[in-house]
């Protein structure tokens, strides 16, 4: 399986389609492919049946082929469109490095059709809003493509001209990192976190009393972000369920590494991962406003809040019940919006 998936990853798709689950989040969609599969499995067992035993074959072929021709069709439902780069990943591991470049190109390349916000808002409008749920239903490879060689118009909506002329490959697919975290930042609201599971970027550290170079060393912490100035005072946030907190400040600008109270550990890799978190926090921009994020021992972000948001943070008791439903549920994520081709 990882063979495969490794060569899916740097071959061409050569299928206008391609399976997916996608469509099981319609319950509707569900109950048709769960009747194809039995009426299906019941004519593959008759077939079977009368491989077998001789008295009764005719009847048993008579009563399964209609189950095949009839139901084969509703497998489809486990189709959808595909382009040639389906499958491929990207290489960039969504790093704040990415992001921070896809914001910058993004700026001098695509807001004349999606607008500086990416809402379409004086681009052409909300055909071209990269907020809406849909982005999520596209694996990379596909919005690669669509970068790469553009999107036809159709209908009312505009045509995307092609960039694989024009930006590099490693810069296409930072635009997609960009789009990831703007449309994240655009999702969340509060303590809520994303409809989809979005991989915290890496952060490089300095710690003054835990053995750390980023945040990856602290798999199997929870990670409280602080972005921009600092709150005073710093509470300290006990472990929960056994599961030590870890507290990182990431400063607007340049600072000292040394040691901040209430803080484990300052951000170090420069302007780039303040840049990224302040566009997962909502900042299309980039521009760096106070925000504070958790993140689960698995790496993943669970919870954002902005100063914009109230003061559910500022209670200590509050934050310690927002940890601890991080430690103790597992996280449910669904598959997001409508597939659509909007761009």
């Amino acid at each position: 399986m990882h063979f495969l998936s490794n060569t899916l990853a740097t071959v061409q798709w050569p299928f206008s389609v391609r399976p997916s689950l996608e469509n099981l989040a319609d319950p509707e969609m569900r109950r048709l492919v769960a009747t194809a599969l039995m009426q299906l499995g019941l004519g593959v067992m008759l077939l079977s049946v009368s491989l077998v035993v001789r008295r009764g074959r005719l009847v048993a072929v008579l009563a399964a082929l209609p189950l095949l021709f009839l139901q084969g069709p509703s497998l489809a439902l486990l189709l959808v469109e595909a382009t040639p780069t389906s499958y491929h990943v990207s290489p960039t591991g969504f790093s704040a490095a990415s992001i921070a470049q896809g914001r910058r190109v993004f700026a001098s390349t695509c807001t004349g059709c999606h607008g500086a916000a990416g809402d379409g808002s004086g681009g052409v409008g909300s055909a071209a809003d990269l907020r809406l749920p849909h982005i999520w239903s596209h694996p990379e490879g596909d919005l690669f493509w669509f970068v790469s060689h553009g999107i036809e118009a159709q209908g009312d909506l505009p045509a995307m001209p092609a960039f694989e002329a024009v930006l590099p490959e490693r810069t296409r697919w930072s635009l997609i990192d960009y789009v990831h975290a703007l449309n994240a930042g655009a999702a969340a609201r509060g303590l809520d976190g994303w409809p989809h599971v979005v991989v915290a970027p890496s952060i490089s550290l300095s710690c003054a009393s835990i053995a750390a170079r980023d945040t990856s060393d602290l798999r199997g912490k929870v990670i409280r972000v602080i972005l921009g100035s600092l709150p005073e005072p710093i509470e300290r946030v006990p472990p929960v369920e056994g599961i030590e907190v870890v507290t990182v400040w990431i400063p607007e600008g340049e600072t000292e590494a040394a040691p901040v109270p209430g803080v484990d550990c300052v951000a170090q890799g420069g302007p780039d991962e303040a840049t990224a978190y302040a566009v997962l926090a909502g900042a299309a921009d980039g521009h760096v406003t106070r925000a504070r994020f958790l993140i689960d021992p698995d790496g993943v972000l669970r919870s954002v809040w902005r100063e914009g948001d109230g003061d559910a943070w500022v209670d200590p008791q509050r934050l310690l019940e927002e940890v601890r439903s991080i430690c103790t549920e597992h996280l449910t994520i669904g598959t997001g919006g409508v597939h659509e081709h909007h761009h």
